[in-house]
Parts: C-alpha cells; sequence; structure tokens
C-alpha cells in the first residue's frame, strides 16, 4: 500500500503538501488527470487526482464545492501543477484555504515534473509492492507446504502461519469442538469461533461477523477452518494454501480412520449374533471400548444409508454403526445422546429404538429397533420399545385421524373444561389407570390424598359417563389417553 506521505516524500517527484496535512495516510490506488470542475462521477476512490485548475473558478465557495465533491468520491488527494504556461505559478489562496477547511490533502507539482511522471511513480511503487507481497505470499506458501508433512501437520501448520501473519486461525470439528488454533491466539477470540453457528452455514467459504468461515468436506462437514477477515495481501494469498492444507489433513486424517470404523463394525455385528455368550460379548465389548452394563439399539431407515452412517459417526462419540440394507444400525450407552444424534441427522426418517439391554443381548434391542421401524414410518415419528407394543394396538384401530377422532370422542367431556381443571383430572386419570385402580398408590403418586383422589375419579365418571368399577370402560379411557399420547394434535 501506497499513501499520500509516501508520494510527497519521494524526492524525485518534488511535490509539496500545501494543506490537508491529516490526510497523510490516505491510500493511493491510482493516478488520473483531470480538468472536470465535477469529476464525481469519473471517480471509484483512491485516486491522487491531478489537475491544473484550468476551468476552476477560484474562489472559496466553487473550491469548497469541487474538494467536497472529490471527497465523497474518496480521492485520496489533489495535486496542482504549477508553472510556464500553465493557469497558476503559485497555489491559489481559496484553494488552500477549502483544502485545509476540508482537510482534503493538496499538494503542487512543480513545473520541471511533468503529471506522466507521477503517474508512473505511483502505477510502478503500486507493482513493485504488488509484486514484493506476492513473493512473500510465495515464501509463506513453501513454508506452509513444506510443514504439512511433518508428524504433526495440523500444529505445525498453524504455527508456521502465526510465524507469517497476525491473522488468527481457529480449526473446529465437525460438531464445533475446537481441534486447534494458532499458537498465542486470544481466548476469548477462540471462544467465538467455537460458538458460530455452524449448522446454520452452507459448504464452502461463508463470511460471519469478523470471520472468515471455510467448511472442509463436500456431503458432510469434517471441520471448519475460521480466520480471522482483516488480512493484509500477503496472508490473503497465503490463506487460501492454508486452508487446502488443513483440508488435505483433515481428509487424511478422516481416511485413516475408515479401517477402525470397519473393525467396530464388525465387533458389532458379532455382537448381534443369537445366542453369543457372556464371556465373548464382554471381550468383544472390551474391544471396542464399551465399558457400560446397558446399550440400546437404534434402526434408520434411509435411502443413503452410507452417507446417514458418516454424519452418526462424526455426531456420536463411542457409538457402534454398521450398514444392513437400506438400514443403518448403531448401538449406544447414552440413550439422550443417542436420540438427540438422530433428531439432529435422521430427522424425517422412520427410526426405532430398542430396549436398554446387556452387549450379550444386544440382538434383542436391536430386533425390537427393526420391528417399530413400520410404526416410526405410519407415526412419522421415532418410537421406542417402551411404546411400541400399546402404538401398535393403537394404530390396528385405523389411521391416525380415526384415532384422534375415538380419543377425542371419548374425552370431550373433559375437552371443555377449563384447561388447569383439564390437566388435573386428566393427571390423576391417568395416575390412577396406571396404579391399577389403587387408591393408595395413586394418590402417593400424586402427592394428594386418597379422598381427593376418589372425588376426581367420581367427577370423571360422572362427566365422561363411564363406570370405572367396568373393565370395558376401563380400557376406552386408557386407550384415548394412550392415543392422545401417540398421536397429539
Amino acid at each position: 500500500m501506497i499513501t499520500i506521505g509516501d508520494v510527497v516524500a519521494d524526492r524525485s517527484l518534488n511535490l509539496a503538501l500545501v494543506a490537508g496535512g491529516g490526510g497523510l495516510d490516505n491510500e493511493v490506488t491510482s493516478a488520473l488527470v483531470s480538468e472536470l470542475t465535477s469529476p464525481g462521477d469519473w471517480l471509484s476512490g483512491g485516486e491522487l487526482l491531478m489537475t491544473v485548475g484550468l476551468l476552476l473558478p477560484m474562489e472559496i465557495a466553487n473550491c469548497r464545492a469541487y474538494l467536497s465533491e472529490c471527497a465523497a468520491a474518496g480521492v485520496a488527494g489533489i495535486a496542482l501543477g504549477l508553472g510556464h504556461g500553465l493557469p497558476y505559478q503559485e497555489c491559489p489562496d481559496a484553494l488552500r484555504a477549502a483544502a485545509e477547511e476540508l482537510d482534503v490533502p493538496l499538494m503542487t507539482v512543480p513545473d520541471e515534473t511533468p503529471f506522466i511522471a507521477v503517474t508512473k511513480w505511483v502505477f510502478a511503487t503500486i507493482a513493485a509492492q504488488e509484486r514484493k507481497d506476492l513473493q512473500t505470499a510465495m515464501e509463506v506458501n513453501r513454508r506452509l507446504t513444506a510443514v504439512a508433512t511433518s508428524a504433526a501437520p495440523l500444529p505445525a501448520l498453524l504455527s508456521a502461519w502465526s510465524e507469517s501473519t497476525d491473522t488468527p486461525c481457529v480449526v473446529c470439528d465437525g460438531r464445533g469442538r475446537l481441534m486447534a488454533s494458532t499458537p498465542g491466539a486470544d481466548a476469548e477470540l477462540v471462544e467465538r469461533a467455537c460458538q458460530m453457528p455452524f449448522d446454520a452455514l452452507g459448504g464452502g467459504w461463508s463470511m460471519v461477523g469478523d470471520f472468515e468461515v471455510h467448511t472442509v468436506g463436500a456431503q458432510v462437514p469434517l471441520a471448519y477452518v475460521v480466520l480471522g477477515a482483516d488480512m493484509d495481501m500477503t496472508s490473503r494469498s497465503s490463506s487460501t494454501v492454508l486452508v487446502s492444507l488443513i483440508a488435505l489433513d483433515i481428509e487424511r486424517r478422516n481416511l485413516a480412520d475408515q479401517p477402525e470404523r470397519s473393525r467396530r463394525g464388525q465387533i458389532f455385528t458379532q455382537l448381534l449374533r443369537p445366542g453369543i455368550k457372556h464371556e465373548r460379548a464382554q471381550h468383544l465389548a472390551a474391544s471396542a471400548g464399551l465399558t457400560g452394563e446397558h446399550y440400546q439399539v437404534a434402526a434408520i431407515a434411509s435411502d443413503d444409508v452410507d452417507l446417514l452412517a458418516f454424519r452418526l459417526h462424526l455426531g456420536l462419540d463411542g457409538a457402534l454403526l454398521r450398514v444392513q440394507g437400506g438400514t443403518v444400525e448403531v448401538a449406544h450407552a447414552d440413550v439422550s445422546a443417542l436420540t438427540a444424534a438422530l433428531q439432529t441427522h435422521a430427522a424425517g426418517l422412520p427410526v426405532g429404538i430398542g430396549a436398554p439391554t446387556a452387549p450379550e443381548t444386544l440382538a434383542v434391542s436391536a430386533m425390537q429397533a427393526r420391528s417399530l421401524l413400520p410404526i416410526s414410518e405410519h407415526l412419522g415419528r421415532m418410537v421406542t420399545a417402551s411404546e411400541g407394543e400399546t402404538v401398535s394396538l393403537l394404530l390396528s384401530l385405523g389411521t391416525p385421524d380415526v384415532v384422534r377422532g375415538f380419543a377425542d370422542a371419548v374425552l370431550a367431556p373433559l375437552d371443555q373444561l377449563d384447561p388447569t381443571d383439564r390437566l388435573e383430572l386428566l393427571r390423576t386419570l391417568d395416575q390412577w389407570l396406571r396404579a391399577n385402580g389403587a387408591w393408595d398408590p395413586a394418590a402417593h403418586r400424586l402427592s394428594l390424598h386418597r379422598n381427593t383422589v376418589r372425588n376426581r375419579i367420581d367427577r370423571i365418571a360422572t362427566l365422561t359417563g363411564r363406570r370405572l368399577d367396568d373393565g370395558d370402560d376401563r380400557m376406552e379411557l386408557w386407550l384415548a389417553l394412550k392415543a392422545r399420547a401417540a398421536l397429539p394434535q
């Protein structure tokens, strides 16, 4: 970058600053000659505008209007040519005063310095600086490439980058967790980088605030490279090489991980064999790093099982995964983490989750999960083994609309009550039915006196017209409650 100060300081040009000293740091991007009295439409910013003032009336109002328009267009400075055969041999006081007032750098060009000399100097200096920046960037690129083959490429790359530029770089994995950052990077900046809304970003390159975010991975984000957006020319030229080398390292890690994923898939298949011995199951589980007592198997139907399996692998630590036909099966000890991963990566797909079981009986959980897939597809949501049998019974009554209609018909008298009153009665009915009509256990579950429970149940019987000492009436209410739970409005 060259500035007005650089132009004035060069002795070969002999330019003299006569006003507007506050703009010495203005960047000069080009030089041009114009005698227009209203040149704003012909300027794009950063110009060193040269003129002899041929057509400009040297009155303070005209000079002020002229310089105001130039400043608004972003000129770096004005150079007035003086000398033999030109309108002015000295800078007019009106132009000098207006430039000082508006703080627009105003220089005078002596007779012995032609405008073309100034133009050549500006463009030659810019070209020399760009060549120097390019050579520096190439040297940085050579250093980055050299360390890319080291034993720990990612830390080495970020270390080499920090030695060449002040631009911070943070690398997060596909889940937004910190993988590495440039040495000495500000902790608050690193935290901000890791808290970006990565899920909302598309692939490729994005701008988020004062950061550039580069996504590594085509269909599935493997990592995110976050760079400070305020870069000089050298850093800008080298940043693409840095991102490419980081992407190569991430892809290499992913390829290196494939044999381990395959091995864990084979272990999963062996654990799913019926009748596997306890000792053998424990040995297999230990070889895969499984230390929990119970695991649940989820089955997910998908048209792109390989992509889904890869997404779940990245989003669920410690899981066992395998692809079986058009289904992905995954086993995990933490049902909360498993459910969260499925909600993120398998939204809208048929999902069944089996009951928790020991490693040697994992086949039971898997069988339950597979059997729940048709029910999940019918309901349009995830289904677990704990609700599967009830849901199957409800669905056998008819379509979801029919089931909802049945529930609405049975519970309509309660639906007309005040919301608070209705919820109290429905909750009491649910717990009383779960306690098989026993007053004391139901009262204990509800933290109420048994007489309060009895009064509420009597009221429900009156409102619904059902005798709760009759098995058929109880069954209808129970089915209505389950239908509401299985198929919410």
